[in-house]
């Protein structure tokens, strides 16, 4: 296995994780998360046992939209099937990169240290917190679609 540079930085904008599979076949299983990416502006494509879609311009309602594109396989694990998703944000890399900018003023200019610094500051926490929201939506979604129906009964 060769080492690639861009997967060693590529978490920046990548969600990736993982839902397990309570032995649903892998059409079931796309067909259950089809209704997710119903979306204006959203394609989907299925093909090689896997799930790829495309957003152009999302409504701010779609569940995903600050995810571009995202591809969704079926593999095994010890533990039986699993869904593994890699969903790409450039919001969250542009939220990555922007405190840069912002510190380097702050450096820069004495008279702005305090704004740079404290706007450096707030990208900061705005891409640590949506790093972490969006990956715990993206996953919580998944899970729900996935669930038998019984789990779904008892969660309403």
């Amino acid at each position: 296995m060769s080492w690639k540079p861009m997967r060693a930085i590529d978490w920046i904008w990548h969600v990736r994780g993982s839902v397990p599979l309570d032995g649903q076949r892998p059409q079931d299983v796309f067909d259950a998360l089809s209704p997710v990416f119903a979306e204006r502006g959203t394609t989907l494509q299925q093909a090689d046992g896997a799930l790829v879609f495309h957003k152009d311009n999302p409504d701010s309602q779609d569940k995903l939209a600050s995810f571009e594109t995202g591809r969704l396989e079926i593999s095994e694990a010890e533990d039986g099937p699993i869904l593994r998703y890699d969903l790409t944000s450039h919001p969250l890399l542009w939220c990555f990169i922007a405190p840069a900018p912002f510190a380097a003023l702050a450096f820069a200019v004495d008279s702005l240290r305090i704004q740079g610094y404290s706007f450096a500051g707030i990208f900061a926490a705005l891409y640590l917190a949506g790093r972490w929201i969006e990956h715990r939506n993206a996953n919580k979604l998944f899970r729900s679609r996935l669930a038998p129906a019984s789990v779904e009964a008892a969660l309403a």
